[in-house]
């Protein structure tokens, strides 16, 4: 059983499936495709086995793909999508599914329009949208749901291959995320834990439970996820509007500042690839940097960190339809 799932899973990811399904859609209307969509994703939610879970997954991701990023995705119901991506993305499910649901939410927030609701709470702007507080209600609480998901994949610890593929490419989601401008990145800023931890203090935890590992077991797999988180936070710390709030927020509490003190002196001396010790010698650096201009105070932490005080001038990236990571 577990062979033929693999292989119908396989299948589906396959270039000539998605090419054979861009055939078709030239000939066939948007509405269809939505239907089958809307469908699959029903199947998903009803069904709990990771087969059926994982097979309707592969199905949305292959029509996803082949629609128009900024004219078709956007007619996606977003609210709809995001609260059964939630129930996808729980803990109870298999890695499997929480993999593959990461890279649908990446393939619909390549539209634009379903990235500035994300990004803005559920809301467009828009007088409709104003009047509608219960749909935008659902909205911000579908949305909050899903990023605690995402942070909750983050937490999880990471024993095996697929589950430090999935904390990549939640790292990688959250990095798009953040290109889109001041609202993208005050997502990373807002508290999704429990705990009230954020993204980038959850990206900590993730750097130092992966140096842990001393021996050479899946060292490719976790020096590929310390790299996106690195890549991650050097574009941050050295952004002309986020660098100072995000060094404030790695620096606010004790714990928080001890765990940023220690990676940044830990993972120049790990054993990585010659790029990857450059990014951690660049964030070492700037961590340091930043210290020396805001030191801290005697209980570690940084009387000057605000998380409130973000006046950015908003970054208008242009929006295209990036690839969808593997």
């Amino acid at each position: 059983m577990e062979n033929n799932h693999k292989d119908s899973s396989s299948l589906l990811s396959t270039p000539d499936a998605e090419n054979l399904l861009r055939q078709h859609n030239m000939s066939l209307p948007f509405t269809f495709w939505s239907y089958i969509f809307t469908l699959m994703l029903q199947i998903g939610v009803k069904h709990s086995e990771e087969s059926i879970r994982v097979d309707a997954l592969s199905a949305m991701i292959l029509i996803v793909r082949t629609t128009d990023p900024k004219e078709e995705r956007q007619k996606f119901e977003f609210t709809s999508v995001m609260e059964r991506l939630h129930r996808l993305l729980q803990k109870e499910n298999g890695l499997l599914v929480k993999k593959h649901s990461v890279r649908l939410l990446f393939l619909l927030l390549n539209c634009p329009a379903m990235l500035k609701l994300l990004c803005s709470g559920g809301k467009d702007g828009s007088e409709q949208m104003e009047s509608e507080g219960n749909e935008n209600n659902s909205s911000k609480h579908a949305i909050s749901s899903v990023l605690e998901d995402l942070s909750e994949c983050l937490t999880c610890e990471a024993t095996c291959c697929l589950g430090i593929e999935l904390h990549r490419l939640v790292i990688i989601l959250l990095a798009y995320i953040a290109s889109s401008g001041k609202l993208g990145y005050e997502v990373l800023l807002g508290p999704v834990t429990a705990r009230g931890s954020n993204f980038l203090e959850v990206i900590m935890e993730v750097l130092a439970s992966q140096m842990q590992y001393e021996t050479q077991e899946l060292l490719k797999e976790r020096c590929l996820l310390m790299r996106e988180a690195l890549i991650l936070l050097n574009r941050l710390a050295s952004h002309t509007n986020f660098s100072k709030p995000t060094m404030e927020v790695l620096t606010s509490s004790k714990l928080c500042a001890t765990l940023t003190i220690d990676v940044a002196n830990r993972l120049p001396q790990t054993q990585m690839a010659n790029d990857l010790a450059e990014l951690a010698q660049k964030f070492r650096s700037r961590v340091y940097s930043f210290l020396e201009e805001k030191p801290l105070t005697a209980d570690g932490s940084n009387p000057n960190a605000s998380r409130k005080s973000l006046n950015f001038q908003e970054q208008r990236d242009s929006l295209v339809d990036r690839p969808i990571p593997r």
